[in-house]
């Protein structure tokens, strides 16, 4: 993305009338390290988790946009993007929903947003690693518009593949 958008994201709220209570999507700050970490933990193995570390150096990082989506004051997922300077691609590595949110919409809600801060930051392109057997991972994928561009075999610690998926962020919103 081109230098000049690095910015960090000011915290505006939005809430999104789709989910069965409000939910409002906003930019974390290092006072949610704790619930970026009990959201990760609980949603995958440990392996494929971000260390407690890595989150606190994404949380101080310009390159990194991280979303929390709330439901009144409890937490009910989080995305994180990366952004790497002079790419027009984003990378979205960390998509979650709090188990106790699971199959509520928090998904597609915490994607939209991640389209459009990306979009903000002048991408073009949004891409994405997953394992080729989350299969609730690859519907909310394909519903958002991504497309499968390669496969990495053996991807995973555990020899598991990962499926490569991007999207055009211009052509088509969520």
């Amino acid at each position: 993305c081109p230098q000049g958008l690095m910015a960090p994201l000011a915290v505006t709220a939005a809430v999104w009338h789709t989910f069965p209570m409000p939910l409002t999507i906003r930019s974390a700050t290092p006072a949610d390290l704790d619930t970026l970490t009990a959201i990760e933990g609980a949603a995958f193995a440990p392996e494929d988790r971000f260390a407690r570390r890595n989150l606190r150096r994404m949380l101080a990082s310009r390159s990194a946009w991280i979303g929390i989506a709330e439901s009144g004051d409890m937490a009910a997922g989080a995305a994180i993007l990366l952004f790497r300077k002079g790419a027009r691609t984003a990378r979205l590595y960390s998509i979650a929903s709090d188990p106790g949110f699971a199959g509520q919409g928090v998904g597609a809600v915490l994607m939209t947003a991640c389209v459009a801060e990306a979009v903000r930051r002048g991408c073009d392109r949004l891409r994405l690693e997953v394992r080729a057997s989350n299969a609730r991972a690859l519907a909310l994928y394909e519903r958002s518009g991504f497309s499968l561009l390669k496969e990495k075999k053996a991807y995973y610690a555990d020899g598991e593949s990962a499926l490569i998926l991007e999207r055009g962020l211009k052509a088509r919103p969520i």
